[in-house]
């Protein structure tokens, strides 16, 4: 496994890997992936806004994601992460995260994620991190997912930005 900067020679398996995850109806505010154009689309635009966009290799599939791009002003990130279901629980995810937010610390005062209430192992990984819960969205508010959605944050030191 290895983690990496996302590329355009990686955007077919990571248009899988997100398709994948969202015909879960579980982790993410959509049902369905986003095309191949529209995910190199992503990368690129990703690139051009120094965001962060990194993939979770096993050999040459994209075996997850996390990304951070701007919202909200320049200096808040947005954050997205998503691991193709058999590589759950094995520390994959953690260890993407840590990396996304190291790069994050350098781009972005503060970052932000939506998670669902009762993704527990997710939200555990999020406390543990330094995220704080801000506030909690009813069923259908939050792009009409029907559970309760958490928004958290992070907030980067000045020592972390350096």
């Amino acid at each position: 496994m290895e983690i990496v900067d996302a590329n355009i020679d990686g955007a077919e398996s990571y248009a899988s890997a997100l398709d994948e995850v969202a015909r879960e109806g579980k982790w993410l505010a959509i049902n369905v992936g986003f095309s191949l154009e529209e995910c190199v689309a992503f990368i690129r635009r990703c690139k051009e806004t120094k965001s962060v966009e990194l993939f979770l290799l096993d050999g040459d599939r994209v075996a997850g994601w996390c990304d951070v791009v701007p919202t909200r002003g320049i200096r808040t990130g947005s954050l997205g992460i998503g691991l193709r279901r058999q590589y759950r629980g094995k520390g994959h995810g953690a260890a993407l995260l840590d990396a996304a937010l190291i790069r994050a610390a350098r781009r972005f005062d503060k970052v932000v994620l939506y998670v669902r209430e009762d993704n527990d192992r997710a939200i555990k990984m999020y406390l543990r991190r330094g995220f704080v819960t801000k506030k909690i969205y009813s069923k259908g508010a939050y792009k009409n997912l029907p559970e309760r959605v958490l928004m958290m944050v992070r907030k980067f030191s000045k020592k972390e930005r350096q």
